[in-house]
């Protein structure tokens, strides 16, 4: 083969190679372009009103949860964690004996800790004793034997009453009837919208629960050792408010 046939073929050769580099670039702008085009096609205004609406009920508490601990001080660890062993073994065992089940207690909180004096600047402090802290929590599930389990815990030694919560055990059947009248307050709350802007309120487009559940009553106290024998006093359980929103859309009508 000679020279000019040999500078043909590679002329050809490369004219070949552009012309496909050129075919490729043309594809992927068309690509590109069809792609921004989709891309900036305006998105259609909504057309539904948006509301939300909530539905409270209010229940008696049928449960009582209890914090009921021991406190206790000692010069010595040894002495200390004895001495609060034994007041809560019958405080616990008190509180059973008024029908509350294994199963419904448990201990919350168990710490030990050392006190140490006042010491002055670059005297190293020293132990003068421990104090021990045992808490445990008592579901008591009949309701009115809150004041007794109480009155009974704090005669068996029981010196720390931090907290009494009443509950609904079971808030399934208080729970669905709020959330009815959730959607029917939403339903109010679109119609008032419609008839305000002129349209009507169309089909729903979605619906759905975001919150719910109720809030227990808590009541706090501490008894004092020196008030152990004065009891827990009269206990009163209140009312539990259940309480559920749903947010719910509606086409609109004109």
């Amino acid at each position: 083969m000679n020279h000019t046939t040999k500078f043909s073929t590679s002329l050809l050769m490369a004219i070949g190679a552009l012309a496909i580099v050129a075919i490729v670039a043309s594809l992927t702008q068309n690509i590109s372009s069809t792609a921004y085009a989709q891309d900036s096609t305006p998105t259609a205004p909504r057309t539904d009103i948006g509301v939300s609406g909530t539905g409270r009920v209010f229940v008696a508490p049928d449960t009582a949860i209890a914090s009921i601990g021991v406190d206790i001080t000692a010069p010595t660890l040894a002495e200390a964690t004895k001495q609060a062993s034994a007041q809560m073994t019958a405080v616990i065992n008190a509180v059973k004996a008024q029908g509350i089940d294994d199963k419904d207690i448990q201990t919350s909180s168990y710490s030990v800790y050392p006190i140490t004096n006042t010491s002055k600047e670059g005297e190293t402090p020293k132990i003068t004793g421990y104090h021990v802290t045992n808490i445990v929590t008592v579901k008591i599930r009949n309701i009115a034997n809150v004041g007794q389990v109480l009155d009974a815990a704090i005669a068996a030694g029981a010196n720390s009453v931090n907290s009494v919560m009443f509950t609904v055990d079971n808030p399934a059947k208080a729970e669905e009837e709020a959330r009815t009248l959730a959607v029917q307050d939403a339903m109010a709350k679109a119609q008032t919208l419609a008839t305000a802007a002129g349209v009507k309120v169309g089909k729903i487009i979605v619906i759905s629960d975001v919150s719910g559940g109720f809030q227990p009553i808590v009541k706090s106290a501490n008894y004092p050792v020196a008030d152990a024998a004065s009891g827990a006093g009269p206990v009163e359980t209140g009312q539990n408010e259940i309480s559920v929103t749903v947010e719910m859309h509606f086409e609109i009508e004109q």
